[in-house]
C-alpha cells in the first residue's frame, strides 16, 4: 500500500528536534517525508527566524499552510476573543488547515499517511488517541517509541547545532504572539521584546471593549485583567513580584511533584 509521510513542525524544540532524529535515524523515511506548519500568520517573529534556520540546516523546504480566513476575520465572525474557555483560534487557525490539507493529500495519493508527531516519551499521555478518527491517517510518535525525553531533545538540538528558538530567551511557549494561555508574566514579556505585537493585541481587547462596556471578562485575551492595566506600573510590580515567588515555589523538591504549571 502507498504510503505518504507528514512532519508536522510548530517552530518549537520538539518538533524540530524530531525532524533532525529523522534525518540521522530515520533517513530513507525522512528523505520521502514532507515537513509542514500551520502558519497562522500571528506567530512570533522568532518563529519564523527560526524555521528559516531549519530549512538551512536540514536542507528540506517547509511547507507552509495558511488557514482560509484571517484572524481578524475570524473575530468578527466569532465576535469575541479566543480564551482558555472558547478557544476557537487552534481550531480555526491551526487544526481545521492542516486537517484539509492532510484530507486533500489523502483523496490525491490515496493509501496511507503517516503523521510524525514530536510528542517526547515523557509526555506520553498527549499521545492516547487518533484526533482524525481514520483508520487511513496514522500518527507516529518516534520520540515515544524511543523513549525520548525532554532532555534527549535538547541533546538533540545541541548535536546539530540549531539550538533553541530564539523566543525561549524569554518564553517557553511556541504559538502565536496573543496565546490566551499565557500568563501575566509572558504578556509583560511579549511587551518588553515585541511592544507592536502588545500593542497589537491591546488593540483588539480596546475594540471589544468598546463594544461591551463593563465586561472585561468577557472581552479580555486574560480573564482576570485588561492589556492596558497589565502594563501599569504598580501592577508590572506587582506581577513580576508574584512571578518571583511562584518561581521560587516551583523549584522546591516537593512542589515540583505536585505542581506542572508552567509560570513564565
Amino acid at each position: 500500500m502507498k504510503e505518504y509521510h507528514i512532519l508536522s513542525l510548530s517552530g518549537g524544540k520538539d518538533s524540530t528536534a524530531l525532524a533532525f532524529f529523522m534525518k540521522e535515524n530515520m533517513p530513507e523515511i525522512f528523505e520521502k517525508t514532507e515537513l509542514v506548519f500551520c502558519d497562522t500568520e500571528c506567530e512570533l517573529p522568532e518563529t519564523y527566524d527560526y524555521l528559516n534556520k531549519v530549512e538551512v540546516f536540514l536542507g528540506k523546504k517547509i511547507t507552509r499552510i495558511k488557514p482560509e480566513k484571517s484572524f481578524e476575520h475570524l473575530m468578527i465572525t466569532y465576535g469575541y476573543l479566543p480564551s482558555p474557555i472558547h478557544r476557537w483560534c487552534t481550531v480555526e487557525l491551526k487544526t481545521k488547515p492542516f486537517k484539509q490539507f492532510v484530507h486533500k493529500k489523502l483523496k490525491f495519493c490515496g493509501g496511507v499517511i503517516k503523521l510524525y508527531i514530536g510528542i517526547r516519551y515523557d509526555e506520553l499521555r498527549r499521545a492516547a488517541y487518533n484526533k482524525y478518527g481514520d483508520s487511513s491517517i496514522k500518527e507516529v510518535y518516534p520520540f515515544v517509541d524511543n523513549l525520548i525525553t525532554h532532555e534527549d531533545v535538547m541533546e538533540i538540538l545541541d548535536k546539530f547545532g540549531i539550538g533553541l528558538p530564539g523566543y525561549y530567551k524569554w518564553s517557553k511557549r511556541s504559538g502565536c504572539y496573543f496565546c490566551p494561555y499565557q500568563s501575566k508574566m509572558t504578556w509583560l514579556k511579549l511587551y518588553e521584546h515585541h511592544p507592536d505585537l502588545f500593542l497589537k493585541a491591546k488593540a483588539f481587547e480596546d475594540a471589544k471593549k468598546a463594544d461591551n462596556p463593563g465586561f472585561y471578562k468577557q472581552v479580555g485575551w486574560n480573564l482576570d485583567m485588561l492589556l492596558e492595566d497589565m502594563i501599569k506600573p504598580e501592577n508590572i510590580k506587582k506581577i513580576k513580584t508574584n512571578y518571583q515567588r511562584e518561581k521560587k515555589l516551583k523549584n522546591k523538591p516537593f512542589l515540583n511533584l505536585i505542581n506542572s504549571v508552567d509560570y513564565i
